[in-house]
């Protein structure tokens, strides 16, 4: 076999295996996916924000670090974001590049780590407070009316967390008003969005927060769209997992998930 036939060789099998890579990429990640104008708006999806240690060099499932969670404000600031509450977001006149950041559950880590990150690139945020919630440490009142002061807007995400579809009508209906009336006194302001445990809702839900006073809901739906499509009391929202590295946020920003 001459040269000239092994250099044809070697070419076929490296071209072959980019190929290859570049399909387990694609079967992987949203990079083929068109992405959507930076001009429409985005609502961010959050729970917990804690200092990177030993124990959690980098983020993972719910939970951000600090670094991670300030270099996704400083690339949205540069890429000229407006931060916006839920509640500001949904009567702007010009929504054009606003960011929502929402935290869902009321972590008290919120205050503590994600707070002076916020306030820095003058951020406001909405975060999501089961009052009743068992199993976390959450904001105290204190905290709530610090921040709540300070620009950040309380939404209800029902009393206990509950599983609303599996949930009687009649307890349903009650988590969702008692939340409604005890996030408004603990942050001294009326509570106007709501989101929704887990994610999990059927119609009959929506209703139910429609008719208790609400004039926005969100959801863990991950897509981007243009305000003038949104549905109300059916946000989507883009889910800031823990463990993404740099491209994987740069893909949700842009594509509005990473995966597939």
């Amino acid at each position: 076999m001459d040269g000239g036939m092994i250099e044809g060789l070697l070419a076929a099998v490296f071209g072959l295996v980019g190929v290859v890579a570049l399909l387990a990429l694609a079967a992987r990640y949203n990079f083929w996916r068109l992405p959507k104008p930076m001009s429409w708006p985005r609502i961010l999806m959050y729970h917990r924000i804690q200092a990177p240690s030993a124990d959690l060099p980098r983020g993972e499932g719910i939970t951000a670090t600090t670094t991670q969670f300030e270099a996704h404000l400083a690339w949205l600031a540069s890429h000229g974001a407006r931060f916006v509450t839920v509640s500001e977001l949904m009567v702007a006149e010009n929504p054009a590049r606003m960011v929502a950041i929402t935290f869902d559950d009321g972590y008290d880590d919120n205050y503590t780590h994600a707070w002076p990150i916020l306030k820095k690139f003058s951020a406001p945020a909405t975060i999501y407070l089961a009052p009743d919630m068992l199993d976390i440490d959450r904001l105290t009142p204190q905290m709530i009316v610090e921040m709540s002061a300070g620009g950040v807007e309380f939404g209800a995400h029902t009393m206990t967390h509950i599983h609303l579809p599996s949930t009687d009508d009649t307890e349903a209906l009650a988590e969702i008003q008692a939340s409604k009336e005890a996030v408004a006194f603990l942050a001294g302001r009326p509570c106007l969005s709501f989101a929704y445990p887990y994610g999990k809702f059927c119609d009959k839900h929506v209703v139910m927060v429609a008719a208790t006073g609400f004039t926005s809901a969100v959801t863990t739906k991950k897509r981007i769209l243009p305000r003038k499509k949104f549905d109300p009391l059916r946000l989507p929202r883009l889910s800031m997992v823990g463990q993404m590295n740099r491209f994987e946020f740069w893909l949700t920003i842009t594509r509005g998930r990473y995966r597939v």
